[in-house]
């Protein structure tokens, strides 16, 4: 591999997705102030959610493990015209069936809802139903059941509906965008592709403060969301052309790559379809607990994106490129660069998983708290981020192994394993930690399947692809990356503890200045970038050698 192309390509993809997930946390901050906590909170973010799960399905995820390979296949001797068939095909039949299930959506919206939600519906009059000797309603089960048949709509399911029938349309601008995209990746050109979020969060912010200026309803802030979503597809096609790209005929060529393409893709879509399903799990059974509960959850998720986008998924979405051209020759090879990947993303991981659990409170005191967002929901953000916090690691890592498994047009492993961890994920949910813990109760479940699925994941590799695991070198790797941040990393924490007894002795208005409000990152942010550059600058005193860095 061409590190120091593939460092560069990384460098620029982090510095787009860092803008992209900087000016996502502004609008999930404008977002609360706007929206707070509570039964418009909750409609809007489910309601947002589904077009966001299928542009995983229908474009970054599956339709781009799909189609990047192919097009690398198809473009590997500079042949721009077979791309552009293919593009011209691929247009054709995703967008005609992705139109196709937009209008079965926005037709059966409440449908749609009653199943990710069955919670809002309630039963109008408490009864027990019985069939054949059997009760129904006096158990979990027997509830959703009747939830999901003949349940009344509340206000929040009734604004969800109204919000997904204006919103979804938004995926049919991010699954051509998608299509463009694995085109120019296929190529190694990621900036475009990195750099569309960037401009969706630049008119979502817009649109709410333009919102929050004039008091207008959530459903003109959806209107600025499918502007967002054209905007990004003109930004891709710019670029399509300008590389020389285009459109053509439909030849038997092309129809050769589309079965491909095909053969990848519906494996891939039941895989993706069934991951998301795994991230709606949180969703369906915090719709049980109070309103609110599924504001929560997404804010403090919001906070794991951060790093994920701007490291792990940066790192992958480079990787993924080359990973299916060294799985076409010397697969074995990838069991190297397995190992590598880990090391880094150790390394990089379990240091942010701690700064970001010591200012957990912080991120949500200083960014969120308002009338809409009181202390009582400070609180209980951020023991569900502390929860989702212990997951990071794996959370990352997964990205990797199921690139490698694209890589290697694998589709049907991850499918298994992902429904095993879907089953899971529902029975510790409903019936074990939600019930025992609540909203932080539904964190600890997703990040107890997400440890079960790196787990699988690596034992698939194993068994099935002959992978080899550097168990005794990574142990070795992990001792002395632990040492190194223990020796740098206890300086640095003990600076923060000074300087916060500090501020908290001055004043009341002072220490609530300095330590409560956004200007506690004007001074906390440089203190932790200057722990990560001695981190980085120290490395080689410790035995610590990154493949990707050197």
């Amino acid at each position: 591999m061409d590190r120091q192309l593939m460092r560069k390509k990384t460098v620029e993809v982090a510095t787009s997705t860092m803008m992209s997930r900087l000016l996502g946390l502004v609008r999930e901050v404008m977002i609360a102030r706007y929206l707070g906590v509570g039964i418009i909170a909750d409609a809007f973010i489910t309601a947002f959610k589904i077009p966001n799960s299928l542009r995983k399905v229908f474009a970054e995820g599956a339709l781009s493990a799909a189609l990047v390979p192919t097009f690398v296949m198809v473009g590997q001797k500079d042949n721009k015209k077979a791309v552009s068939e293919l593009m011209t095909l691929s247009m054709i039949i995703f967008q005609s069936v992705l139109a196709v299930l937009c209008v079965f959506i926005y037709y059966k919206a409440e449908h749609i809802i009653r199943i990710i939600v069955p919670g809002w519906f309630c039963i109008s009059e408490p009864r027990t139903v019985s069939i054949f000797g059997i009760r129904l309603i006096d158990n979990a089960i027997g509830t959703c059941i009747y939830l999901l048949t003949i349940g009344q709509a509340n206000e929040q399911a009734l604004l969800a509906v109204s919000y997904l029938r204006i919103l979804i349309p938004f995926i049919l601008f991010l699954s051509m965008s998608a299509l463009l995209a694995s085109a120019l990746q296929s190529v190694h050109h990621f900036f475009v592709p990195a750099f569309g979020q960037v401009l969706i969060n630049i008119i979502f912010i817009t649109g709410i403060g333009i919102c929050m200026l004039y008091r207008l309803p959530v459903s003109a802030l959806c209107i600025f969301i499918l502007a967002s979503g054209a905007v990004q597809l003109l930004w891709h096609l710019q670029a399509y052309f300008k590389l020389g790209f285009g459109f053509g005929q439909v030849t038997s060529e092309s129809w050769q790559a589309m079965k491909r393409v095909l053969h990848k893709f519906i494996p891939c879509l039941l895989s993706m379809s069934v991951m998301e399903l795994l991230l709606f799990v949180s969703t369906s059974v915090a719709s049980f607990l109070p309103a609110g509960s599924i504001a929560l959850i997404y804010y403090a998720n919001r906070f794991m994106g951060i790093p994920l986008g701007i490291f792990s998924r940066a790192f992958s979405t480079v990787l993924f490129p080359y990973f299916a051209k060294v799985g076409a020759y010397a697969h074995k090879r990838l069991s190297f660069y397995l190992f590598e990947a880990a090391k880094l993303i150790y390394w990089v991981m379990v240091p942010v998983s701690l700064m970001l659990a010591c200012v957990a409170e912080k991120l949500f005191l200083t960014l969120f708290l308002s009338k809409k967002f009181t202390i009582e929901h400070v609180y209980e953000a951020k023991t569900i981020l502390i929860v989702f916090i212990i997951g990071l690691l794996f959370f990352s890592l997964n990205h990797i192994l199921l690139n490698l498994y694209y890589a290697l047009h694998e589709t049907r492993i991850p499918l298994v394993i992902s429904i095993i961890v879907l089953i899971i994920d529902i029975i510790l949910s409903y019936f074990l930690l939600m019930p025992m813990f609540g909203a932080p109760g539904i964190a600890m479940a997703t990040v107890i399947v997400s440890m079960m699925q790196t787990v699988l994941f690596a034992a698939g590799l194993y068994y099935f692809f002959d992978f080899a695991f550097y168990w005794r070198q990574f142990f070795q790797f992990a001792l002395r990356a632990s040492a190194q941040l223990m020796i740098v990393g206890v300086p640095f924490a003990a600076a923060y503890w000074v300087l916060t007894q500090f501020m908290s002795s001055l004043s009341p208005f002072w220490a609530h200045f300095l330590l409560a409000t956004v200007i506690f990152w004007i001074w906390f942010i440089p203190l932790g970038a200057a722990a990560f550059f001695i981190l980085f600058k120290t490395r080689s005193l410790f035995g610590i050698r990154l493949y990707f860095l050197e």
